[in-house]
């Protein structure tokens, strides 16, 4: 893996979150690097994600095939999440008072 993380780097982070069935691969360029962490900068909508150093090697990647091996071996894996969302209305007495 990595020896040194730079500013300017490309990483890949695999964006899982199993519970609400997102598998994400996002493409980080490294732009603040510190003596215990890194954050990079999504390429696409500039999100910046702020990760430490164990990151390194469980779900942020040098290559890009290691990241979607891992999203591939999760989705492999996956709870069936359902499509309907429920919710619930609050029509309180407080909600008029202007």
């Amino acid at each position: 893996m990595y020896s040194t993380i730079n500013k300017g780097d490309m990483v890949y982070y695999a964006r899982i979150q199993k519970k609400n069935g997102t598998y994400d691969l996002c493409e980080l360029k490294v732009r603040t690097v510190g003596e215990d962490y890194f954050c990079g900068m999504d390429k696409k909508d500039r999100h910046v994600y702020l990760f430490g150093y164990n990151a390194l090697g469980d779900y942020v990647f040098q290559t890009r095939k290691e990241a979607l091996d891992k999203i591939h071996a999760a989705e492999k894996n996956k709870v069936e999440v359902s499509e309907e969302t429920y919710y619930e209305e609050y029509w309180g007495e407080y909600l008029w008072v202007i």
